[in-house]
């Protein structure tokens, strides 16, 4: 599963690449620390919290997520990728 995971990864990372765009980024679970660390060995870094991105069940508190991104070449700078000091909440996401 990891590996089909990296495999689809490193092909969106490729299709942005050739769109020209800044970055990639993806959303995980705070407490995914597996995914986490999954995503930094591919190269994401984090971004920014999004607090409350992810709605509970059963009574469970809300989430927060990582939004985890990775500067494409266009970036050379890679200031796409310079963590926000503060959280911000979904509706703030552009």
């Amino acid at each position: 599963m990891t590996s089909l995971r990296a495999f689809t990864c490193d092909d969106l990372f490729r299709f942005n690449n050739m769109k020209g765009g800044f970055f990639v980024d993806l959303f995980v679970r705070v407490s995914n620390q597996v995914a986490v660390n999954m995503y930094k060995q591919l190269g994401y870094s984090v971004y920014r919290t999004v607090l409350e991105y992810y709605s509970a069940s059963n009574g469970e508190p809300d989430e927060d997520a990582y939004d985890m991104r990775k500067a494409l070449s266009r970036d050379t700078e890679k200031k796409s990728i310079i963590p926000l000091p503060h959280p911000v909440r979904p509706e703030d996401i552009e």
